[in-house]
């Protein structure tokens, strides 16, 4: 009976080890698999090149919006290379435009919609300043310029009329994306 008891207790023994050495090996096997796994991925470089084609379409459109009501600003003149504002049909306000006689209103609209803009820019491209973004565009030095100008323009026109319609919650906005884009407010 000691004999049976024994051997049933090695034969126990036995197993377990068997079993905990599969364990090992299956849990060693998946892991092997998922690491060959790996070199499939694309490497960091072809994902940011990726990223620069793909994320340049969105861009644009995205940068032509913010130019446009940056332009509204700037008496309709082209800002950073995109086509200026013209409206249409719209003696009255084509006349406002034209001679900047805009009101406090209308620039908190205008900076309101140009945050809109710049944060969907911002989360499209996290980590990148402005001037890295309008360079994948394909935009010169001068339009880089441009562009960068305006929006320093826009923040010192809303932040002037602060208190006079402009909203300080939009103008502190301005302020915190252009300092994730990179972009220095003019020194007054």
């Amino acid at each position: 009976m000691l004999a049976i008891h024994s051997a049933r207790n090695s034969f126990l023994s036995l197993v377990g080890v068997v079993l905990f050495v599969m364990t090992i090996a299956l849990l060693y096997n998946s892991r092997t698999v998922s690491q060959n796994a790996i070199p499939f991925a694309p490497a960091p470089a072809v994902a940011d090149e990726t990223y620069a084609a793909r994320g340049t379409k969105s861009n644009e459109g995205l940068l032509r919006q913010a130019a446009l009501h940056l332009s509204k600003m700037r008496g309709g003149e082209s800002v950073g290379g995109f086509p200026g504002f013209e409206p249409e049909d719209d003696k009255e306000y084509r006349r406002k435009i034209r001679k900047e006689n805009y009101s406090a209103q209308d620039v908190n609209d205008w900076v309101k919609e140009i945050n809109n803009y710049l944060e969907q820019i911002v989360k499209k491209n996290p980590g990148r300043s402005l001037e890295r973004i309008l360079q994948e565009q394909g935009k010169t030095a001068k339009e880089i310029e441009s562009l960068v100008d305006a929006l320093r323009d826009a923040h010192r026109t809303a932040d002037a009329m602060k208190g006079s319609g402009v909203n300080s919650q939009t103008v502190e906005r301005i302020e915190a994306l252009m300092r994730v884009l990179g972009v220095k407010p003019w020194n007054y």
